[in-house]
């Protein structure tokens, strides 16, 4: 990435001042939404709306026209429709404002009017060096800058995932799926008609992104396949990316392109290149996806991929080996004195055969007991991680304190699943998770975090 378009999107994500074209006094309206955004989300630069009859506007001056704002601007939010838009872009080049967030539909998702609508857009931004995300964009927000720019007002946890999407809908569906999990979120960007600034940029600058340490996708399609898989296979090699392609069939194409105006393109070619050549994590679902990019951000990685599960119910234990078997996850045997050790914890006959995953049936209910099998586990040299798994009940609690001394004592990654309502368990998930063991309630999504670990555990080993 040029040293110019670097610094215009450092300006976007990071910026000291901030226009909001088209704000309104409406809340049923988008620029009102947008304005509220920029506020409520707690941004600490200067705010200017523009609206041509109003004179205030949530507590601030707004301003009749865009030349009569004062001061330098870094970025225009542009919430005006899509012939005003052009306009407007075309005030912001002649102004020397170099980012814009641009929301408005109404381009090449709609058909060859449209699509000429977008191309004068383009070249204008183009012509006069504007950086510009969208247009059909949700927008983006920064929480290590306290900048949300989306017509959604939020307030998300801080963390050091970012994520790009080609969706608004499952951009919103992955923040809340990460709040309920407890990730936090570092940036978020809507890429919509990506009319000058393509995934692969998104990727390129979030590779250098020091606030960000795990960049999941969410894929519809895009022309510039080439470049994304380049972009991506260079990045995973030092920093994880996660990526969820939609459209896999041939007769959802139709709904990909009147949405962001892009075919969604081979589901296979994607799984083939990006994860079996270039070795990029692809998911199945935005579950998965939030699962993986959790595990990533949380956990240490695993020096190899021997994988341990201990549980004292059976049925989970399956479920989750069921999805990890898709993904080539095997699970050592355990050595002699690991079973021995096991036996030490829960006597000398136990009523279950000693195996990984090991089932400790009703002997495991007592959390002192529970720990000392999952420290015995961790001890064998086969394994390189391990699942806990654990249900909910009234009078028997969860291991939390045994896993977090087991998994300090071994310095091998140790995640917790369990069988739980997520309000049971929010104490257990703060407790486990900030001290670097994600906790997950459904065997899917421990089974993507598992699959995660291994993957870039296995490409940090290799490349070492």
């Amino acid at each position: 990435m040029d040293k110019e378009k670097l610094q215009a999107m450092h300006r976007l994500f990071n910026p000291r001042s901030v226009v909001v074209v088209g704000a309104t006094d409406s809340p049923g309206r988008v620029g009102y939404n947008l304005l509220e955004s920029v506020l409520y989300g707690g941004f600490k630069g200067q705010v200017y709306p523009v609206h041509p009859r109003l004179t205030t506007l949530q507590g601030l001056k707004v301003y009749p026209t865009l030349e009569e704002v004062p001061g330098p601007v870094d970025v225009a939010v542009v919430a005006v429709n899509q012939f005003a838009t052009v306009d407007t872009i075309a005030q912001c080049g002649r102004l020397g404002i170099k980012a814009a967030i641009c929301v408005a539909g109404g381009y090449r998702e709609t058909g060859d009017d449209g699509l000429r609508l977008e191309e004068r857009l383009v070249s204008l931004a183009r012509d006069y060096g504007i950086a510009l995300v969208g247009p059909n964009t949700l927008g983006l927000f920064n929480t290590g800058a306290d900048f949300y720019s989306t017509f959604y007002p939020l307030r998300l946890p801080k963390g050091r995932v970012s994520f790009v999407s080609q969706s608004g809908g499952i951009g919103l569906t992955l923040m809340h799926k990460a709040a309920d999990e407890g990730l936090g979120i570092n940036k978020w960007v809507g890429v919509g008609n990506r009319s000058t600034l393509e995934i692969s940029d998104y990727l390129a600058y979030l590779a250098q992104d020091n606030e960000t340490d795990v960049i999941g996708i969410f894929l519809e399609g895009t022309e510039q396949a080439r470049d994304l898989v380049q972009a991506a296979a260079r990045i995973a090699k030092s920093k994880p990316v996660v990526i969820y392609k939609a459209g896999r069939f041939a007769a959802n194409d139709y709904v990909a392109l009147t949405h962001t105006g892009t075919a969604a393109g081979s589901y296979r070619m994607y799984r083939d290149i990006l994860m079996d050549q270039f070795g990029v994590l692809m998911v199945d679902s935005v579950a998965e996806l939030v699962a993986a990019c959790k595990a990533l951000s949380i956990s240490t990685l695993p020096a190899g991929g021997g994988l341990g599960v201990v549980t004292h119910t059976a049925g989970p234990s399956i479920a989750l080996l069921d999805v990890a078997a898709r993904q080539g996850i095997s699970l050592p045997a355990l050595q002699p004195a690991t079973i021995n050790s096991i036996k030490d914890a829960m006597g000398q006959n136990p009523p279950v055969v000693l195996k990984n995953p090991l089932d400790t049936v009703g002997v495991g209910f007592e959390a002192g007991i529970y720990g000392r099998v999952v420290n015995a586990m961790l001890d064998d040299p086969g394994i390189d991680l391990l699942v806990a798994i654990y249900c909910l009940h009234k009078n028997w609690r969860f291991p939390s304190a045994e896993l977090l001394a087991a998994q300090q004592r071994s310095g091998k990654p140790v995640l917790a699943y369990y069988v739980s309502t997520w309000e049971a368990c929010r104490e257990e998930r703060q407790l486990l998770q900030s001290a670097g063991v994600p906790l997950y309630t459904s065997p899917e999504e421990a089974a993507a975090a598992v699959s995660a670990l291994i993957h870039y555990g296995g490409r940090e080993k290799h490349a070492g």
